[in-house]
């Protein structure tokens, strides 16, 4: 007789946590909503900035790339001085 009791009892804890989780589901529903429609957005938003600053010609921005840094028309004939002539100390 205990054990069926004991047996009835996991059943109906089974039962309650499963109407729980039911529960809940449905009343996050909106808010699941909300993420798979960010999800959706932040995806659009990648695609949209790869095609705005891809590698291709035909990029709307292509013309304002980063070009290499000019080298320099003047070398320098040797090291610097760590120090000018008017610090250094005697």
């Amino acid at each position: 007789m205990l054990g069926i009791l004991a047996s009835l009892l996991i059943a109906a804890g089974g039962v309650a946590a499963v109407i729980a989780i039911v529960a809940t589901v449905r009343q996050q529903i909106g808010a699941v909503r909300q993420v798979l429609c960010d999800a959706q957005s932040l995806s659009d938003d990648r695609e949209f900035l790869v095609r705005m600053t891809g590698d291709t010609r035909t990029s709307p921005i292509a013309f304002a790339r980063l070009r290499r840094v000019p080298q320099r028309s003047v070398r320098r004939s040797g090291p610097r001085p760590l120090w000018p002539d008017h610090l250094r100390a005697a």
